[in-house]
């Protein structure tokens, strides 16, 4: 697979491509973000390997000519108009594979703001929030380079600064804050000799 096929036409909507018979299928969330960019997600299972649906796929789509393959799992994506799509699949046996089909659009800008509270110096990893039945749930990974004995007391301080009470401690190691009817979950674990920051929203 190459980047060859990216001008050669093929299904411009992501709705409009077509699963084998007898797969299962459907979108993911009301709305979902992608690093704040709104973006469109399609879950899926279908009955046929992993190299077979990627073939199905890709004769639909050429453009969807970037391959790369891990233990169990392959990635193919490629530039569809003006959207990156983006298809995860496992295989789970002999003739079935799961996975996702996401379409991000390339001219959207993000849409998300650094929260007030975070201490300074973190690189995001990771941001996706989605909405469903009105209620925004989010999760985002920062990395720190301090290690979380030294970056919790900064944390906490500066979220106390921004309005938010901390819930009584529970029996695990995540700590939930609330503010306004928002409420999260925050873990703070050892990463590469510094800190990674979870962080799980609710808000409506």
């Amino acid at each position: 697979f190459g980047g060859g096929g990216r001008n050669r036409p093929g299904v411009a909507a992501l709705e409009a491509l077509r699963l084998p018979a007898g797969s299962r299928r459907g979108l993911l969330a009301e709305s979902i973000w992608l690093h704040g960019i709104p973006a469109r997600v399609l879950v899926f299972d279908a009955p046929l390997s992993t190299p077979e649906l990627i073939r199905y796929l890709s004769a639909q789509q050429p453009a969807l000519a970037n391959l790369n393959v891990f233990s169990g799992q392959a990635i193919l994506s490629g530039q569809v108009g003006q959207e990156q799509w983006v298809v995860h699949l496992e295989g789970l046996g002999s003739r079935r594979t799961a996975g996702s089909i996401s379409a991000v659009s390339l001219l959207a800008a993000p849409d998300s703001a650094t929260p007030a509270w975070l201490p300074a110096g973190g690189r995001l990893r990771l941001d996706v929030a989605l909405t469903e039945e009105g209620v925004r749930v989010s999760e985002r990974i920062w990395q720190y380079a301090q290690p979380p004995g030294q970056l919790a007391a900064q944390l906490e301080e500066r979220l106390l600064q921004n309005g938010w009470r901390r819930l009584p401690i529970s029996e695990d190691s995540a700590h939930w804050w609330v503010r306004s009817g928002s409420r999260m979950r925050l873990s703070l674990v050892p990463l590469d000799g510094g800190s990674g920051l979870l962080v799980s929203g609710r808000a409506p």
